[in-house]
């Protein structure tokens, strides 16, 4: 479409009828609609819409200047608030914060330290478990092998040499230890 100086042109808005008012009955009085938008809302046309209430701006005064009413009040608010935040996933920092940036670089920092410092305890905890782990299997892998060679030692001097007391002696670390070993196998054949 070509546009001429020396005319006038006219496009309107998208919807509306050719000579009905938006803000204003036939007689001149204001609609629901016209009585909103001259009375400064913002929200004019919007007349079923139901306004949204927003907690209170923080007045800047300190926690001695409130009822405990208004207080419990005031807290009960703001911890509804922190908990909504958290069950949408979003960040405990209020909209009209002014230092909402500040603020959420702070928690971003914060998560950061906290799942490095998660980490570290994850990693030594592995690395002490491991430890625990390798010390115990040393202790058990020697008490075994040291178990073993006993039996083997104690099995070829009995069969072999056909001595069961020097076996006993020698298994338990001295001759009075192979009297007591004796003694025992004498109970058990019994």
């Amino acid at each position: 479409m070509q546009v001429y100086k020396d005319e006038l042109y006219h496009w309107g808005i998208k919807g509306m009828k050719w000579g009905v008012r938006r803000y204003q009955n036939k007689d001149g009085t204001l609609t629901a609609a016209g009585k909103k938008h001259y009375a400064g809302d913002g929200n004019a046309g919007s007349e079923d819409e139901p306004k949204v209430e927003y907690a209170p701006k923080r007045s800047g005064r300190n926690a001695e200047d409130y009822s405990d009413d208004e207080l419990r009040s005031r807290i009960n608010r703001l911890q509804m608030e922190k908990q909504y935040r958290d069950l949408q996933g979003q960040t405990n920092i209020r909209a009209d914060d002014p230092n909402k940036e500040l603020k959420a670089e702070k928690e971003r920092l914060q998560l950061q330290k906290d799942v490095k410092q998660l980490r570290n305890d994850v990693y030594g905890g592995q690395s002490f478990v491991k430890s625990v782990m390798k010390d115990a299997s040393k202790q058990f892998l020697t008490k075994a092998v040291s178990g073993a060679m006993s039996y083997s030692a104690k099995q070829f001097i009995t069969k072999e040499l056909k001595n069961p007391e020097l076996a006993n002696a020698i298994v338990s670390g001295g001759a009075s230890g192979g009297q007591q070993q004796k003694k025992d196998d004498e109970k058990k054949d019994n």
